[in-house]
């Protein structure tokens, strides 16, 4: 017997005041717990979804990844903002609060990872996977290394100290990171967590970075799109295929060239192109997961009406325009609302 107490606890009816109508509405309170790389994102989707359904709220708290699962597999959260797509054992633990088919989870956005220096001096520096790797490594230590100006050529590169900035938290943005850094011969293995030995600074978590890297000259760090913005340079990077800087065409050249697949519970999951493929392969995707069923139907169209906004064209606007994410490709989207159409009521 499933949890159905535990959504009924959370779900806040609100009922029509207007006249009949032949379809149910939708109104009520959701509440979603997860990974704060999606706030700004879920501030855009909210707001799009209350305007077309008006009489909706959602609370959104950005307690990160692992606990968004746990409160969603626990009944503490209708929906859950995710760093990763869902794994077996998470969908296998969630058929007690999510009905016999468990939780499942869908792509809903791209989010673009630069990496932003501090040496106002130097436009359209080159670096490699494997000159990062040694710069994060600490066996390069200054900005006129000859490793670094032997593909910067004509460049005059400062022999100034270069201090890599990194986050302590554990993250998704470090696995992009170190995953990149894993092409060019890194010592570790991709993780969500720096190794204690990684050269430079750091800071406690992703949202200190960039005013650590604005503060220390000669810096450098791996930054989110949407915090780099205008205030910061990126370095072209090396993908295989040449340089290539990121912007909103070179990004989605890449994720056009991804590769989407099914993962357990009926999930969809999406990867883009990386190393060895066109465009700019350095991003990360974000997932929500949802039950497949919820205590009663009001609860499950009201879900259901987050979900098919985020995923369609209203929701993945809002979102590239607000929060300057990208979208997944069409297909893998249409896939994602095709998965979360099916969610009903309880059984």
């Amino acid at each position: 017997m499933w949890r159905a107490a535990a959504f009924a606890a959370l779900f806040t009816a609100m009922t029509a005041c207007a006249g009949p109508s032949t379809e149910p509405s939708i109104r009520g309170a959701l509440t979603a717990v997860g990974t704060e790389v999606q706030g700004s994102s879920i501030s855009a989707w909210r707001n799009g979804w209350m305007k077309d359904y008006p009489g909706t709220s959602l609370n959104f708290s950005p307690d990160g990844s692992d606990v968004g699962v746990d409160a969603l597999l626990n009944g503490q959260a209708h929906f859950a903002p995710l760093d990763a797509p869902l794994t077996a054992t998470d969908v296998e633990r969630s058929k007690t609060t999510c009905g016999p088919d468990g939780a499942f989870s869908v792509p809903v956005a791209i989010v673009g990872v630069g990496v932003a220096f501090n040496l106002p001096s130097v436009k359209n520096l080159k670096l490699t996977p494997g000159v990062l790797a040694a710069i994060y490594s600490g066996d390069i230590t200054t900005w006129d290394d000859p490793a670094i100006t032997a593909i910067n050529s004509g460049k005059e590169l400062p022999d100034s100290k270069i201090t890599p900035v990194r986050a302590t938290e554990d993250s998704v943005l470090t696995k992009t990171a170190t995953s990149y850094l894993a092409a060019g011969g890194w010592k570790g293995q991709p993780s969500n967590e720096w190794p204690a030995e990684t050269a430079g600074e750091s800071v406690k978590d992703n949202d200190a970075l960039a005013n650590k890297l604005d503060n220390t000259a000669g810096s450098i760090a791996f930054l989110e799109k949407s915090s780099i913005g205008s205030r910061f340079d990126t370095a072209l990077l090396d993908f295989g295929k040449g340089f290539v800087r990121m912007n909103d065409d070179t990004l989605n050249l890449s994720i056009g060239l991804g590769t989407v697949g099914a993962g357990p519970g009926g999930s969809v999951t999406f990867q883009s192109a990386g190393m060895g493929s066109e465009g700019y392969g350095l991003s990360l995707v974000t997932y929500q997961a949802f039950c497949s069923n919820y205590s009663n139907e009001s609860l499950s169209r009201l879900v259901k009406s987050w979900g098919t906004f985020v995923v369609g064209a209203g929701g993945q606007g809002n979102s590239t325009y607000f929060a300057g994410v990208a979208s997944p490709p069409k297909e893998t989207l249409k896939l994602a609302q095709k998965r979360i159409e099916q969610i009903g009521g309880p059984q």
